[in-house]
């Protein structure tokens, strides 16, 4: 633990550490009880947890913790929208109470990495029904009996995956609270099972809804949340792989940059210790979830948080050069990732008072949305279009941003 985490515990940011912590200060301070150092569970206490299957675990912590699961379980399958593919989600409730094996393990990972694929390729908005439909379907079976504690705990990690991946779906397609409650379950999934990795990715995942939903907000501090969540997923970083923290460390990059020019330099260190990180990686040992992340993909985060350090009192000449770079080295073709990395380029460029390459770039980025439909995209289409309103005298800015308002339009 470092003086931050220390300094968030003081202040009440964080009221629960782990069990290992509680233990440590408990030795550290002398005290005999958790209630004796101001530690008190925030979970859902009220709930009354009846297994039919094996227990491998005993004690308080672990029926709280179940306990705690369930009601995020409860939580997720809630989000199924009424439409006829509910029908899948009625089916897998039919089915509680079989066992969970190695297969259904499997069959679980393969459905998140085909979801996540296509919002890849495609953005959210085409499969986020489909993906909470599925996710609620599989939180039903979060209480069935396992095989054996090793399919239990791959069981979660897969879980967590699929929820992290419907989370991420939701979040493209503008579905905030769908998103965050999705990004919350995944968080407990992983955590459940071990996978420190995907703990990580999804809090992370939090801190870049929290960045997003900055833009909109008027009565709440979302900075802090971003910058809380997601130097939450950097807690224990030595359990990460190079590349997976090379990912968490650009978001908590962007989490600083949404601050302003008072964490510029913070911001900057933690792009280079990204691209340290995504330097010594190697591939045979990072999760296969996160195989689709490039050079291109670590530029492009790397680009956006330098365009939120950019909009909020720091230097434009960076992220204008990563996003750039990022661009060049997407593959030809429509995806999300090229979309959104030349939408924010042109709101870069238009912001910074060159509107003349601010067309240019925009009017590319329009022609590469092709069939991609992401509110993220949308999202920096928007912050395109606002900006060039003090340009509106500059030949060629008018119409872009009537382009862009008739783009958003059909985007709905």
């Amino acid at each position: 633990m470092d003086a931050d985490y220390i300094s968030k515990l003081e202040r009440g940011v964080h009221r629960w550490p782990n069990q290992g912590y509680r233990s440590a200060f408990r030795a550290v301070l002398d005290t005999a009880t958790d209630r004796d150092l101001g530690f008190f569970s925030t979970r859902a206490r009220a709930v009354t947890v009846e297994r039919t299957g094996p227990r491998y675990r005993e004690g308080g912590d672990d029926v709280e913790r179940q306990a705690f699961l369930r009601v995020l379980a409860g939580s997720v399958a809630g989000l199924t929208f009424a439409d006829p593919l509910g029908e899948f989600a009625a089916r897998a409730a039919a089915g509680r109470g079989r066992q969970i094996g190695q297969a259904d393990v499997d069959q679980v990972r393969q459905l998140a990495r085909m979801f996540a694929s296509q919002d890849h390729q495609y953005g959210g908005q085409l499969s986020s029904r489909a993906v909470i439909t599925q996710l609620a379907a599989t939180a039903e079976l979060t209480d069935s009996p396992f095989a054996d504690s090793r399919v239990r705990g791959d069981w979660f990690s897969a879980v967590a995956e699929l929820a992290d991946t419907a989370a991420g779906v939701c979040f493209d397609a503008g579905l905030h609270p769908q998103a965050e409650r999705a990004f919350r379950f995944g968080v407990g999934c992983a955590t459940e099972s071990g996978d420190w990795a995907m703990r990580a990715k999804a809090l992370s995942g939090l801190a870049n809804l929290s960045v997003h939903l900055d833009h909109d907000s008027v009565d709440f501090d979302h900075k802090d949340r971003a910058l809380s969540f997601a130097e939450e997923a950097l807690v224990r970083a030595d359990r990460l792989t190079p590349k997976v923290g090379a990912m968490i460390h650009t978001r908590h990059a962007r989490a600083l940059g949404l601050i302003g020019a008072s964490r510029a330099e913070d911001c900057r260190t933690a792009v280079a210790k990204a691209e340290d990180l995504f330097a010594n990686a190697a591939p045979e040992d990072e999760p296969t979830w996160l195989a689709h992340y490039s050079q291109a993909h670590l530029d492009r985060d790397a680009g956006r948080a330098m365009f939120f350090l950019a909009l909020n009192g720091g230097g434009h000449e960076q992220a204008r050069q990563r996003l750039q770079t990022a661009i060049a080295r997407f593959p030809d073709g429509h995806s999300r990732g090229k979309a959104l990395a030349k939408a924010n380029l042109a709101a870069l460029m238009m912001a910074c008072d060159d509107p003349h390459e601010a067309v240019v770039l925009g009017n590319d980025a329009l022609a590469s949305v092709g069939a991609v439909r992401s509110d993220r995209v949308n999202d920096a289409l928007k912050r395109l279009a606002d900006a060039a309103r003090a340009h509106r005298k500059t030949p060629g800015v008018r119409d872009l941003a009537q382009r862009v308002r008739r783009t958003l339009q059909t985007q709905v």
